[in-house]
């Protein structure tokens, strides 16, 4: 059996650093045993041992003892730091010292020892005894220690025995043997029970650090969340103030406070879908779905709606095309890549931004390079956290909320595809998603594209929600567009309403969660009445349950704020034929 694993060395350093401390402090047990052996000694080799190799050897033994009194306190007295620097000689310290009072005991037995007289021998055997016996709990912090005290006191009365050659020296000899591996066994458990206590101890330490941080970083998620929450909602407050100022002067300025309520809204509702976003992806309410796609659609998608935003800006869009194919789930990829788009393009001021692929082995990374302000080495570890935002110390609005690049991260360990970062300073930054390769796949032929928009005057629409303010406003933009609109807070009344007037539906939408039923349910009983499978909106302001039985029911769900133009675009659209499905959009 090798050294290393019969006396093992914990590989957590911290627990080496405790262990290391607790023999010395444990020491001065073994201090006061030997002062007390040594008196005891005297008193037995009084008479039969030399004055001067007597003295000797007491002397000897006590400027050892002394020495080791005096590392015993220097090594407590040491600052947690120093003793990293100094563990490695004062480990060897502990390990000779304690050799060296093996070696003493030693030489006291080899004083004593007369075969003639059974006392000695039984004083010896006593005197190995004691000290094995004594020294397991004490020296269990540094095993080597303990073999290093043992083992010359032993091997000396092994010796002994072995020299005299009769049979009851012979079966001392393995009595002590088999003593001997007892207390080695006994030396590794005890030892062995010490890692685990310290490891148990730094796990839960550790376990206590992480609630605090968690506690923590949900403090500041939340004082971050709560300030940018008030500020569109306190802004809105201002704006609809501003409304009635300006309806009691004639109206003239109607049309710009509008146009800010609506910016309002929209910022408003893309930190509430950041949120959720957050929330989804922190309660694990979001489930991967690898599989084999190709990176060229994804470009294609992101260069043409990010070529317009960065000309917008004045900034170069750049991008390499690629035949790579990568297995990912295609939508959270997607909205991992926008997000570090998005935040490039915000932190560009000049130059421009580059999207790129390229092969690594069996991986592929995917890097998004922008010549932006740049990010310090020092702070690189944090723009990954909720809210921080190191060049918008003012939280301007226009700048984003902070949220981009922590849901960057979550999907990253979701996905399992890690995140990298490189950035200078003023020079710009690159972040790098690093994901499988995956073989080349035979993509089948698409269909023609459907018609869209589509007349919406006359076309006849039923509406459940409980939400008095939702609902009227609903009805009016509809109406607007042309639609005729039956609405009501529940199914019962609704139906009513469509009986009396002898309504034949072509739309049906309803709120997720109503006092009376929820959604699906009225969905489903309109439907019952109207005799025909009608395209649905289901409106949610919560992620609905993932065993929701939407599929094969031409239901459309979506979840709230929804836009008007994404209203509108549904309503126009054409009816999807019966195997068309779900179109699960947004959850």
């Amino acid at each position: 059996m090798r050294w290393d694993r019969l006396l093992p060395e914990p590989a957590d350093e911290r627990i080496r650093l405790a262990m290391l401390r607790q023999f010395f402090d444990h020491s001065l047990f073994s201090l006061i045993s030997a002062v007390l052996l040594v008196v005891l000694h005297i008193a037995y080799a009084w008479d039969d041992v030399a004055g001067a190799w007597l003295a000797a050897w007491v002397l000897a033994f006590a400027s050892l003892i002394a020495v080791r009194a005096g590392w015993r306190r220097s090594v407590l007295a040491l600052a947690p730091a120093a003793l990293v620097v100094q563990q490695g000689s004062w480990r060897q310290r502990a390990i000779l010292g304690s050799g060296v009072t093996g070696v003493l005991w030693a030489l006291a037995m080899g004083m004593v020892f007369d075969p003639a007289r059974p006392s000695s021998t039984m004083y010896c055997a006593m005197l190995t005894c004691i000290t094995t016996v004594a020294s397991i709990s004490v020296m269990a912090p540094l095993p080597r220690a303990f073999v290093a005290l043992v083992l010359p006191i032993v091997l000396t009365l092994l010796a002994l025995f072995l020299q005299v050659g009769l049979a009851a020296e012979l079966y001392y000899s393995f009595i002590l043997l088999a003593g001997l591996a007892m207390a080695m066994a006994l030396q590794v458990r005890h030892t062995r029970l010490l890692y685990d206590s310290h490891a148990m101890r730094y796990e839960r330490e550790g376990l206590l650090a992480q609630a605090d941080g968690a506690r923590a970083a949900q403090t500041r998620f939340l004082a971050a969340a709560s300030h940018d929450l008030r500020q569109p909602v306190h802004a809105l407050g201002l704006l609809a103030a501003q409304v009635k100022v300006d309806l009691q002067r004639g109206g003239s300025n109607v049309a710009a406070t509008a146009s800010q309520l609506e910016a309002m809204a929209q910022t408003l509702d893309g930190l509430v879908d950041a949120l959720l976003d957050v929330s989804r992806l922190d309660g694990s309410a979001i489930q991967p779905r690898p599989a084999p796609m190709p990176l060229a659609a994804l470009f294609d998608r992101l260069a043409r709606e990010f070529a317009v935003l960065a000309d917008e800006r004045g900034l170069q869009w750049r991008l390499r095309p690629t035949d790579l194919w990568v297995n990912s789930d295609a939508e959270l990829l997607e909205r991992m890549l926008r997000n570090l788009l998005v935040n490039a393009l915000r932190y560009t001021p000049r130059g421009g931004v580059l999207l790129a692929a390229r092969r690594r082995g069996a991986r592929v990374a995917l890097s998004v390079w922008d010549s932006g302000v740049g990010i310090a080495p020092e702070h690189q570890s944090r723009v990954f956290d909720e809210f921080v935002q190191l060049h918008n110390p003012g939280r301007d609005r226009r700048l984003g909320h902070g949220l981009g690049l922590a849901i960057v991260a979550r999907l990253s360990r979701l996905l399992e595809h890690p995140v990298s970062l490189r950035s200078r300073l003023g020079r710009g930054s690159c972040f790098t998603i690093e994901l499988p390769l995956a073989a080349p796949q035979r993509v089948p032929a698409s269909a023609p594209a459907p018609a869209f928009e589509l007349p919406l005057s006359g076309l006849a629409v039923a509406l459940v929600e409980d939400d008095e303010a939702v609902r009227e406003v609903s009805v009016a933009l509809m109406r607007s567009w042309g639609c005729r609109v039956w609405a009501a807070a529940a199914l019962a009344p609704l139906l009513a309403q469509l009986q009396a007037d002898g309504v034949t539906l072509d739309r049906i939408i309803s709120d997720w969660r109503l006092a009376q039923e929820n959604g699906l349910d009225a969905i489903t009983g309109l439907r019952g009445w109207a005799g025909s499978e009608l395209p649905a909106l289901l409106i949610s302001g919560e992620t609905l349950p993932h065993d929701l039985p939407l599929l094969g029911q031409r239901i459309t769900a979506v979840r709230k704020p929804l836009p008007a133009t994404a209203l509108r675009a549904w309503l126009s659209a054409p009816a999807p034929s019966r195997a068309s499905g779900v179109a699960a959009g947004g959850l």
